[in-house]
């Protein structure tokens, strides 16, 4: 009786953490930034949403500019919005509670974008949150703009997620749970989790960001010492490839 009481609490213990560490919420706000190019009343909005590679701009000034390139000089606003350290899961939530249709439209003047690119599933992977998930958020995302004609996703950046390491003690133990409860106790799920979008929703439009860089060997001077994130030249260099990559409506509003 005494061990099958121990056992009962325990397993309540377990379940209790993993709640804790499935609904952890960071406290730091997302980045927004917003670049021009050849501004004027007619301009191609173009909104980049996404986790910490979207954030702080890091592919502007190119997007924009290539982007007016391609549509003969016509004027871009582009605006990103990157919450760092965000997986899919809370990435939505957080859209909900502070980027409402009227939040998003005072970014451009008003008027809906007219393009959207995702760009998430790189924290998805390294917290392990479990392929299903990653699918269900981020098609999640895309309803959350249906007011948004011309959407993208682009698929998960081949990042270094076998040596990562964890920044403290609480998110090595997170992801040490999580990868063995959704993974089968794999490190490096890209493929996994790729493949389970493109399988539940043949539906999306996808930008395949291996046309960029197909690898994480021998790119690693493409990267900075974490594995995860790019170095600010070759984010420079990503905003050319998606500008460059993702669809453009030639026409006017």
């Amino acid at each position: 009786m005494a061990f099958r009481i121990a056992y009962l609490v325990s397993l309540l213990l377990v379940l209790s953490s993993l709640l804790l560490i499935w609904g952890v919420k960071r406290s730091d706000a997302p980045s927004v930034n917003c670049s021009k190019i050849n501004s004027g009343t007619n301009n191609y909005n173009v909104l980049i949403v996404g986790e910490s590679w979207a954030s702080d701009g890091k592919i502007f000034p190119e997007l924009p500019l290539i982007t007016s390139a391609r549509l003969n000089g016509r004027g871009v606003m582009a605006c990103s919005i990157g919450f760092s350290g965000r997986n899919s899961k809370l990435l939505y939530y957080e859209l909900q509670q502070k980027f409402s249709k009227e939040n998003i439209r005072h970014l451009f003047n008003n008027t809906n974008p007219n393009k959207l690119l995702i760009m998430t599933g790189v924290n998805d992977t390294i917290q392990h949150i479990g392929a299903s998930n990653y699918v269900e958020y981020t098609k999640k995302i895309v309803e959350f703009f249906d007011y948004i004609n011309d959407i993208e996703v682009i698929t998960i950046p081949r990042v270094n997620e076998r040596t990562f390491r964890s920044p403290n003690l609480f998110s090595a133990v997170k992801r040490f749970i999580l990868r063995c409860l959704y993974d089968h106790c794999d490190y490096q799920v890209n493929d996994l989790y790729r493949v389970a979008l493109w399988r539940d929703h043949p539906e999306l439009r996808m930008i395949e960001y291996d046309d960029f860089i197909d690898e994480y060997r021998d790119h690693e001077y493409c990267h900075t010492q974490d594995g995860i994130h790019l170095t600010d030249e070759y984010y420079h260099k990503y905003g050319v490839f998606l500008a460059i990559a993702m669809s453009v409506e030639r026409k006017k509003n």
